[in-house]
C-alpha cells in the first residue's frame, strides 16, 4: 500500500473538513481559547502515546513538556520549557537528554518520555531506548532542576533486564522492544513510582514472543532504587495465567500516598482495560474496570482533588478498514473503589482513539484524535492501523468537558481539524482556567509537522 506524504494528507484533510488552521474551528466552552507553536518536530509522533504525562504547569505557569524528535541526526529526548506568559509566537526552550559516561545514548534512537514534578519543584523523566552497542530497548531515567536555567542532574539506567540478545536470536521476526513505555509519578512524599511494560527471556508465547507484563519500582527521595543493576526477573504487579499479559501502564498517586495503575491486557483472549491499586506495599491485583467484548485500549487517566479517578480508554469492534468502529469511552472511579457505568464521549459515525484525560478544579476533560472510517494516515494505514493502532495515529483533534462528578459532557469541539496527534492535557495548577492548557503534534503552515500549546485566558497568558 502507499505511504501518503504529511503535505499530501494535510491537503485532502483541508477538502474533506474545509479547514486546516491550527485554531479551534470551534470555540471551547466556558474559556477564550488561544493556541501557538512551540517548536518544530521530526514526526507527529513527538508526544504518543497518550497513556502517561508528558506535560506539567508549574506554580508560576511555566509549561514543561517531553518530547521526542531529533536533535542532529539522532531521535532524542528534550525538556521543552514555555515560561508564561504563554503568547501566539512564544519561543521555548528544550533541554536534550546528553551522553554520560558508558550511556552514549546518542547511538541509539530514544522513544517517548514520561515526566512527573516533584514537591521540591525537580522534574523526574523515564523513556526507553538503546545505547551505543546494545539495541535492547531498556528503561532509563533523569532529573531535571528548574528554575530560569533547567539542568540535566541525573541521567542513569538503574536496572536492566538482561537476556534480550538470545531471545532475538532465536525470535521468528526481528525484535527490538524489551524493556518499553514506562509511566512515572512521584508521591507527596517524594517517592517516584514507576511502571513499564516488561519482558524477560521466560515468559514467552507459543512461538517464542516475550510476552509483556506490567512491572512496577520505586526511587526514594534520597535517591534509592527497590531494584538496581540486573534483574533476574523484572518485578511485576501480576503476570500469570490470569492476566497472560499487559502493555502500557499509567500510574498515578494520590494525596494519600495511594498508587493507581492502569494498563490494557488479555482477558479471555480480548484486551481490557484493567486496573489495580498499590497500598502499603500491596497490590490489588488486575480486575477489568468496564468488561466488555470489546476490543479496549490506550488508557488515559487523572485525578481529582477529592481522589476520584477519571479514566477513558479507546474501544473497538470490527475489523480493520471501513468496517471498523473505535470510539472513545469514559468511566469514574470514586473514593469508595466503585467504577460508575461507561459513558460513549465520541461521536457515532467517527472512529476515534488515543485520548487524555485532565482535570481541574471544576471539571474533568476528554480530548482524542478522530477520523473517518477508512481514512488513510501517512503511513497509509487505514483507520490508523485498527485494532493495534501502535504506529502513527492521526486525525482531527476533538475534545469535551463534564463538570466533575456530573458525568455530562458538553457537546465535543474540534480543536484542531487535522492531521494532528497525541493530544495531552497539562497536570498542575490551572489558575481558575475552566480547562488545563493542552498539547498536540500536527502541521505547521509549511506543511512539517510542530509541536503546539493551546490555553484558557487572556492572549498574554
Amino acid at each position: 500500500m502507499a505511504v501518503v506524504s504529511l503535505a499530501a494528507l494535510r491537503m485532502g484533510w483541508a477538502r474533506e473538513h474545509g479547514s486546516a488552521s491550527r485554531v479551534p474551528v470551534a470555540p471551547v466552552v466556558g474559556c477564550a481559547f488561544h493556541s501557538t507553536t512551540l517548536m518544530p518536530v521530526a514526526e507527529s509522533r513527538a508526544t504518543g502515546y497518550s497513556n502517561n504525562t508528558r506535560f506539567l504547569v508549574d506554580a508560576k505557569g511555566t509549561a514543561w513538556i517531553a518530547v521526542r524528535t531529533k536533535h542532529g541526526k539522532q531521535f532524542t529526548i528534550g525538556l521543552v520549557r514555555a515560561a508564561a506568559p504563554w503568547k501566539e509566537g512564544m519561543a521555548a526552550a528544550v533541554t536534550w537528554i546528553e551522553d554520560r559516561d558508558s550511556l552514549a545514548f546518542s547511538g541509539a534512537p530514544q522513544r517517548v518520555a514520561a515526566i512527573a514534578a516533584a514537591p521540591d519543584g525537580s522534574i523526574h523523566m523515564a523513556w526507553y531506548g538503546g545505547i551505543t552497542g546494545a539495541a535492547d530497548h531498556q528503561i532509563r531515567y533523569a532529573r531535571f532542576t528548574t528554575g530560569t536555567s533547567p539542568r540535566l542532574a541525573e541521567v542513569s539506567t538503574p536496572f536492566r533486564v538482561p537476556g534480550f540478545e538470545a531471545v532475538a536470536l532465536n525470535s521468528p521476526t526481528p525484535i527490538e522492544l524489551w524493556e518499553e513505555h514506562p509511566a512515572i509519578a512521584v508521591g507527596p512524599d517524594g517517592t517516584v513510582h514507576l511502571a513499564w511494560e516488561a519482558r524477560d527471556p521466560f515468559r514467552r508465547s507459543s512461538d517464542g514472543v516475550p510476552r509483556p507484563g506490567i512491572a512496577y519500582a520505586t526511587r526514594t527521595r534520597d535517591g534509592a532504587w527497590s531494584v538496581n543493576g540486573a534483574l533476574a526477573r523484572p518485578p511485576y504487579l501480576q503476570a500469570d495465567d490470569r492476566s497472560p499479559g499487559q502493555s502500557r501502564p499509567s500510574v498515578l498517586v494520590d494525596s494519600t500516598g495511594a498508587v493507581h495503575v492502569l494498563c490494557y491486557g488479555s482477558v479471555n483472549g480480548v484486551q481490557q482495560i484493567q486496573y489495580g491499586k498499590i497500598s502499603e506495599r500491596r497490590f490489588s491485583g488486575w480486575k477489568p474496570i468496564a468488561p466488555a467484548a470489546n476490543d479496549q485500549r490506550h488508557a488515559a487517566a487523572a485525578l481529582d482533588a477529592r481522589g476520584r479517578l477519571h479514566v477513558a480508554w479507546r474501544e473497538g469492534s470490527g475489523q480493520a478498514g471501513s468496517d471498523a468502529t473505535s470510539a472513545i469511552f469514559y468511566s469514574m472511579r470514586d473514593t469508595d473503589g466503585s467504577w460508575h457505568e461507561p459513558t460513549r464521549i465520541s461521536l457515532e459515525g467517527e472512529n476515534a482513539s488515543t485520548p487524555s484525560v485532565g482535570v481541574t478544579d471544576s471539571s474533568v476533560c476528554v480530548a482524542w484524535v478522530a477520523w473517518v472510517p477508512g481514512a488513510m494516515n501517512s503511513e497509509g494505514q487505514a483507520d490508523n492501523g485498527f485494532p493495534a493502532d501502535n504506529s502513527t495515529v492521526e486525525g482531527r483533534i476533538e475534545a469535551t468537558s463534564s463538570p466533575l462528578g456530573s458525568e455530562h459532557f458538553h457537546p465535543l469541539i474540534v480543536v484542531d481539524a487535522g492531521p494532528a496527534s497525541y493530544p495531552c492535557w497539562a497536570v498542575g495548577p490551572t489558575n481558575g482556567a475552566a480547562r488545563p492548557a493542552l498539547v498536540w503534534t500536527a502541521m505547521d503552515p509549511g506543511g512539517a509537522p510542530a509541536l503546539h500549546l493551546g490555553w484558557c485566558g487572556s492572549s498574554g497568558k
